[in-house]
């Protein structure tokens, strides 16, 4: 089934960072760095613990753009980063650098061609949320309605730019000389730039909330909440929407002064990815803690449609695959497998894997994420390096290696990461779907782990089973 066209984007391009541009960030990141970690490596030389995280969330918010999208990540992943370091990072959620109010009239009024006042009757300076690439202010239209404002930082696009560029030289460069996990942080880094190069033009937002707005609404979802958009007020750089009043779905002191258990609204969030994922080949791919709202009404407010992922055929095969392997469709494993090794088959081979080695580390990886019980399930366990994958594939552990072993899997890694750069297999969609689809479980696990903690990802099974017949008789209309 081909991609639904009212799912395309138009990236918006981003400026060639110049030279000067890259020294003054390297610059600044090594100032940053030096006061802000450096006091905490220090301590942890004389053997005192702590420090890190704050230090770390504090260098990444001065930073901003990019570093504070690491720092949502961790805020909604303390099964990866444990939870003292996931509540440090809670403020990156909503907390980013100001922007001067002086700036962010100037901004909305040439894109909207209008005066504040003549779009709006009332405005707030202070900012409701401040972000990684936009800020979130509170408005009123000319008709009462509330509604929510967001709008891009001034010189986000050469920021992000910037530091994508310095990240993506150092992963390349690793690659290059075989260090482990190089290969994959460099497919991680060139799908952060498809994605934020989408985020950058609003309009692809505004387009995507109408879409899933109208689909849950036609598969009867009604406890998710999209967000209506104003598009006589939305362009490029500031789009206009609903207002949406809630605080984040963990936290739980907001839901018991509302009286609303969370678990049905977290088993819907989870049927909706498993729907839109097979019907549409879509899901909304950046649910953090600050992206899912507990309404007042009890139902679940998505905000921030900027990152969705839209998936190739190979990757909907995938996720189509796994869902069939879930429900115990023996044979889907195989057809996993063999997608797999067609994205990330180079760096696998690399390792020394057979095909059949391969299948089996799939399966060993992907068959407890999707069917124990939440509570026994940790993401963390997606994060492996080149001894972890061995041991997942052949069931043993991984030989101790003499240094001329060591260096020969460094040869093999470099010369596989050639290869795909050469082919340009990074730039392959599938390989940023597969990055959005790990932070995906990273967040469901962490939501299902809270309200759910008894029951599987896909435990539910008779509903994949429907979702997946009712997909099959749509492809064949």
């Amino acid at each position: 089934m081909a991609q639904d066209d009212r799912f395309h984007v138009t990236p918006a391009p981003l400026p060639r960072p110049s030279l000067v541009a890259g020294a003054r960030r390297l610059a600044r990141i090594s100032a940053l760095g030096a006061r802000h970690l450096g006091p905490a490596l220090l301590a942890r030389l004389v053997g005192r613990k702590g420090g890190a995280a704050p230090a770390a969330r504090r260098m990444f918010e001065r930073l901003g753009a990019t570093y504070v999208k690491f720092g949502q990540f961790a805020a909604s992943a303390p099964g990866i980063v444990g939870e003292s370091v996931a509540e440090e990072f809670r403020t990156c959620l909503d907390t980013g650098p100001a922007v001067p109010f002086r700036q962010v009239r100037s901004s909305i009024e040439a894109e909207l061609g209008r005066s504040l006042e003549d779009a709006f009757v009332t405005f707030q300076e202070a900012p409701l949320a401040a972000a990684s690439i936009a800020i979130v202010h509170v408005a009123t239209l000319p008709d009462g309605t509330p509604v929510a404002v967001k709008v891009l930082r001034p010189g986000i696009e050469r920021t992000v730019a910037t530091d994508l560029a310095m990240l993506e030289r150092l992963a390349r460069f690793l690659a290059a000389r075989g260090v482990d996990q190089a290969y994959n942080l460099v497919g991680l880094v060139v799908g952060l730039r498809m994605q934020i190069a989408e985020e950058l033009d609003l309009r692809n937002e505004a387009r995507t909330m109408d879409v899933f707005r109208e689909l849950y609404e036609r598969y009867g979802l009604s406890r998710l909440v999209v967000p209506r958009v104003h598009h006589d007020l939305t362009a490029q750089r500031v789009v206009t929407m609903q207002l949406l009043d809630g605080a984040p779905l963990d936290d739980l002191a907001h839901a018991r002064a509302l009286g609303v258990d969370p678990a049905p609204l977290v088993r819907e969030l989870l049927h909706a990815w498993v729907l839109t994922g097979l019907r549409v080949g879509a899901f909304h791919a950046d649910i953090h803690a600050g992206n899912l709202l507990l309404l007042r009404d009890g139902r679940l407010g998505m905000i921030d449609w900027g990152i969705t992922a839209r998936m190739e055929e190979d990757s909907r095969r995938v996720f189509r695959g796994l869902c069939q392997a879930a429900i115990g469709i023996e044979e889907a494993w195989d057809d996993v497998a063999r997608l797999m090794i067609d994205v990330n088959g180079p760096g696998l081979y690399a390792l020394g894997l057979d095909d059949g080695q391969i299948r089996n580390f799939v399966r060993a990886t992907f068959e407890p994420v999707l069917t124990r019980p939440l509570r026994e399930v940790s993401m963390a366990e997606l994060m492996m390096n080149g001894d972890d994958v061995v041991r997942k594939a052949t069931g043993e552990q991984p030989p101790r290696r003499s240094l001329r072993d060591r260096l020969r899997v460094m040869r093999d890694a470099a010369r596989a990461y050639q290869s795909a750069a050469a082919n340009r297999s990074f730039e392959n969609p599938a390989a940023r779907i597969g990055m959005l689809s790990v932070k995906q479980l990273v967040y469901l696990e962490r939501y299902g782990r809270m309200y759910i903690p008894e029951e599987a990802l896909l435990g539910d099974t008779e509903f994949v089973r429907r979702a997946l017949d009712d997909a099959q008789d749509l492809a064949d209309l």
